[in-house]
């Protein structure tokens, strides 16, 4: 887990332009300049690799410090684009603590011992409290904005409890985190999608799946041909939401799985 750690410690600053496989969620391009500059960090590996070190019992020493640093600075370039999402939750007590503990999270430096205990356990309410929204919440567009603070809002809670030196319950932390992301994937998954099939005749046909998200944006799979054909419409719904956070949560579960000991 120290290797994942050291090799997560950088932050992915590209932003890809349009055809960039959704599995490469925080790299792709964001629908507005707000999410753009949410998504070019990759927030899901700075939290794992502090994971990794709590995980390990708390040591890494400088490692963990240089983890903990990364995100910080990775906050600090973001802090603007984050909250300019946070305020856009429909949710006034949600939005209220996600935005405290962005800005806060900058001071943790300047924290006594009580302080910083007190605030990373607040945190992490607020994060579960974020994760809970997401599953009972049913408007789409509610969905689709906490999906895009899950990355920066759990980075913090996982760099605050290290910082506090809370070792025991990092993997209900992601377990939390899982579930929210896994919230996004289902309800903004399109249920408006149709199977187009066109046919010359008896002998040749030619199907694909057109599917529409939320917010209007159409994605449509690849033909295929013949009778017995089946196009894959998973290919439409991703296409349909690539300007959605799904694309976000649909690359960051395995990773967070595969983080759990």
């Amino acid at each position: 887990m120290t290797g994942l750690a050291a090799a997560s410690l950088a932050v992915s600053i590209a932003v890809a332009g349009a055809g960039v496989p959704a599995q490469a969620a925080e790299t792709r391009r964001a629908p507005a300049t707000a999410t753009a500059q949410v998504f070019a960090v990759d927030w899901v590996s700075l939290g794992i690799a502090v994971a990794g070190y709590l995980f390990s019992g708390g040591g890494g020493g400088g490692g963990l410090q240089a983890a903990i640093a990364e995100i910080k600075a990775a906050i600090e370039q973001s802090k603007t684009e984050i909250i300019a999402q946070i305020d856009a939750i429909a949710a006034a007590e949600v939005e209220a603590c996600l935005e405290a503990h962005t800005i806060e999270f900058l001071n943790i430096d300047f924290m006594d011992e009580y302080t910083l205990r007190a605030w990373a356990q607040n945190a992490t309410s607020c994060a579960t409290q974020a994760s809970a929204f997401a599953g009972a919440v049913q408007s789409p567009q509610a969905v689709d904005k906490i999906g895009f603070v899950i990355g920066p809002i759990f980075a913090i809670v996982l760099a605050a409890r290290a910082q506090a030196g809370f070792i025991n319950g990092t993997d209900l932390v992601l377990q939390s985190q899982i579930r929210a992301y896994e919230a996004v994937v289902t309800k903004l998954t399109p249920t408006d999608c149709q199977l187009i099939v066109t046919s010359e005749g008896s002998a040749f046909y030619e199907k694909w799946w057109r599917c529409t998200a939320y917010n209007g944006d159409v994605g449509r799979s690849s033909p295929c041909f013949g009778r017995n054909c089946l196009p894959n419409r998973a290919m439409a719904e991703t296409q349909a939401t690539l300007n959605t956070s799904r694309p976000v949560a649909n690359g960051a579960l395995p990773r967070l799985r595969a983080a759990l000991p």
